[in-house]
C-alpha cells in the first residue's frame, strides 16, 4: 500500500509526498518521516490507456485536500495530435491563500497571482531565478493553490530528454529516469511547461495539458 505523509510547516504551507516512488530527497528544512525501504519505480511496457481528464469539480476543494487527492493522479501533456507524455504525481505542496505567508497571494491579489484567484483547476506558472518554472493548480478558496513538486515519468521518456535539451538550448547530459521530474523546475523542463500555459483550464477539453485519474 502506498504511504502518504504530510507535515505542517512553520510558514503554514503543507507538504505531501507519496513515498513509494523513487523521486529523490525533499528540500532541506522540510523533512518527511523516513521509510526503511522505498519501492522501486516500475515503468510500464506501454503507455497508459487514454482516460477522461478530471473535471472542475475535482479541483474544487481546499488546497490541503487537493494536494493529497492529486497524489497518484497522472499529468498528461499533449505534444502533437499523435504524441503525449505523462507521469504520475508523487509530491505536492499546498498553499493556503492570503493567511499563508509562503503563498504568493499572501500580500494581495495582483496581475501575477491572478490565476490563484481564478476557478479551481486553473494553471499558475511562475518563474524562478529568471530561467526556471514552477507548475501550480488553483484550488477551492481565493488565493489558494497546489504546487506539483515531483512526478514519476510513465511514458514519453525520450521526448522528455529531448525537450530538456531544446529548452536549455544546448546538449544536456541524459538524466536517469527517476531524476527527470524529481523537482518542481525539473518536471517543468521535462514536460515543456512555460508561462505560455499560465491560466490554462485543466478541465477544458481543448487544453494541451490535463490530469487523469
Amino acid at each position: 500500500m502506498s504511504i502518504r505523509t504530510f507535515q505542517k510547516m512553520s510558514n503554514s504551507s503543507i507538504y505531501f509526498k507519496k513515498l513509494n516512488a523513487k523521486v529523490g530527497e525533499p528540500p532541506r528544512k522540510r523533512k518527511c518521516k523516513s521509510v526503511p525501504h522505498l519501492l522501486p519505480v516500475v515503468l510500464p511496457s506501454s503507455p497508459p490507456s487514454i482516460k477522461t481528464r478530471l473535471g472542475n469539480e475535482f479541483f474544487h476543494q481546499e488546497s490541503s485536500l487537493l494536494a493529497n487527492a492529486l497524489l497518484g493522479k497522472v499529468l498528461v501533456r499533449q505534444i502533437n495530435d499523435e504524441e503525449h507524455i505523462c507521469g504520475r504525481i508523487v509530491e505536492t505542496e499546498a498553499y493556503l491563500g492570503m493567511v499563508d505567508k509562503a503563498a504568493h497571494s499572501s500580500c494581495k491579489r495582483s496581475v501575477r497571482t491572478e490565476p490563484m484567484f481564478m476557478k479551481p483547476g486553473t494553471v499558475y506558472v511562475f518563474s524562478i531565478y529568471g530561467m526556471y518554472h514552477c507548475f501550480n493548480i488553483s484550488s477551492g478558496g481565493d488565493g489558494t493553490a497546489v504546487l506539483l513538486r515531483a512526478i514519476e515519468p510513465l511514458s514519453g521518456l525520450e521526448r522528455m530528454q529531448q525537450i530538456r535539451s531544446e529548452s536549455q538550448k544546448k546538449s544536456c547530459h541524459r538524466l536517469p529516469t527517476h531524476q527527470l521530474c524529481n523537482g518542481p523546475s525539473k518536471l517543468c523542463l521535462s514536460f515543456g511547461i512555460t508561462k505560455e500555459l499560465n491560466k490554462v483550464d485543466l478541465a477544458d477539453p481543448s487544453s494541451i495539458i490535463w490530469i487523469e485519474d
